[in-house]
C-alpha cells in the first residue's frame, strides 16, 4: 500500500463520522471547505507545464504561455457559447487524464489498449461520482439555471448504464494487459482496490468533498511526484525547497485570478454562480494541462 492511498484512507475514515453526524453539508459549505485545497494543493500539478513541455522544443517560454492562454480564452468562449460541448469535452479530457496518471507508473508506452483504460477507467469513476450524487446534482441544477443545460446529460438511467459499461470495459483491458505481462496480477488487485475505495469514497461522501478527496490526494500529490521525479532527473531541480519555489509563481497567479473573479461575483460586477465560475475555471485550465501531460507521460515512461 502507497502512502498516497493510506493518507487517502486515513482521511475519508477522520471525516466520515463527521459527515454522518451533520446529516447533509450544503453546496456553497463544501466549496468553502474544499476550495483551500483544490487551490493549493491541486492547481500546483498543473503549475509547471511550461517547465515540462518546452523541455526540448524550440518554443520559447513566452511563446508557450501565450498559446496555453489561447487555449484557455477559446475554452472559456466556448463555455458561453455551447456549454454543453465544453461541459462533455471537460469530462472526456479529465476523464483520460485521470486514467493516464493513474496508470503512468505501469507501462513504458501508450498502445492503443492502454490509452482506451485510461479513458474506461476515468469515465468511470467520474460517473460514478455524478451518479451516487445525483440527487444533489438535480438540485443544483434546479436552484442555478447555468447548470439547467447539462440536465439530459444527469438521466440517472444513463449514469448507471455508463457506470457499468465503463467499469465493465475497465477491468476487461486490465485482464486483457494482465493476460499480456503488461500489468501483473498484484498490480491489478491493487488497482481494484484503489477503484474499489474511490468509489466508496464518492458513495459516502458528499459531491465535493468526495472529488476533493479523491483530487488532491490520490492525483494530484501522485503528479506532483512524477513532476518532482523527472525533474530531478532532468537537473532542473535539485530539491523539494527547488520544486516549491518552481511551482509557485504560477500556483499564486492562478489562485489570484480566482480570487479576482470571486470578488467580482462577490461584489455582483460578475453575475455567474460561484460553483459554475470554478466549473469553468477548471476546465479552462485542464485543456492544455492535459495535452501537456500526455507528452510528459510519453517522456516520463520512457525515463
Amino acid at each position: 500500500m502507497t502512502k498516497a492511498i493510506f493518507v487517502f484512507i486515513a482521511s475519508f475514515l477522520l471525516l466520515l463520522p463527521f459527515v454522518l453526524t451533520t446529516g447533509g453539508i450544503p453546496n456553497s459549505y463544501q466549496l468553502i471547505i474544499c476550495l483551500p485545497f483544490i487551490l493549493f494543493l491541486g492547481i500546483p500539478h498543473g503549475a509547471i507545464d511550461n517547465v515540462l513541455y518546452i523541455r526540448d522544443k524550440r518554443i520559447k517560454n513566452i511563446q508557450f504561455i501565450s498559446v496555453y492562454i489561447v487555449f484557455i480564452v477559446v475554452n472559456i468562449a466556448l463555455w458561453f457559447i455551447f456549454p454543453w460541448l465544453a461541459y462533455i469535452a471537460f469530462l472526456l479530457l479529465s476523464a483520460y487524464h485521470f486514467g493516464q496518471s493513474q496508470f503512468s507508473h505501469y507501462f513504458k508506452n501508450q498502445h492503443i489498449s492502454k490509452q482506451l483504460l485510461f479513458l474506461f477507467w476515468g469515465i468511470s469513476i467520474l460517473s460514478a461520482l455524478i451518479y451516487f450524487n445525483i440527487a444533489d446534482i438535480q438540485q443544483l441544477m434546479l436552484q442555478e439555471e447555468e447548470f439547467a443545460v447539462f440536465r439530459p446529460f444527469h438521466q440517472e438511467s444513463l449514469l448507471l448504464t455508463l457506470f457499468l459499461v465503463s467499469s465493465i470495459v475497465t477491468f476487461l483491458l486490465m485482464l486483457v494487459l494482465n493476460i499480456r505481462k503488461a500489468l501483473t496480477l498484484e498490480s491489478f488487485f491493487m488497482e481494484a482496490l484503489v477503484f474499489s475505495l474511490i468509489l466508496i469514497c464518492f458513495y459516502l461522501m458528499p459531491l465535493l468533498i468526495g472529488f476533493t478527496l479523491y483530487f488532491v490526494i490520490l492525483h494530484s500529490f501522485k503528479v506532483l511526484r512524477e513532476e518532482y521525479g523527472f525533474l530531478l532527473t532532468e537537473k532542473k531541480v535539485s530539491s523539494v525547497g527547488n520544486f516549491i519555489k518552481l511551482v509557485s509563481p504560477f500556483t499564486l497567479i492562478s489562485i489570484f485570478g480566482i480570487l479576482i473573479i470571486y470578488g467580482l461575483i462577490y461584489f455582483k460586477l460578475f453575475t455567474l454562480p460561484y460553483g459554475y465560475s470554478l466549473l469553468i475555471i477548471i476546465s479552462s485550465i485542464t485543456l492544455p494541462h492535459v495535452f501537456v501531460m500526455n507528452r510528459f507521460y510519453k517522456l516520463f515512461q520512457k525515463g
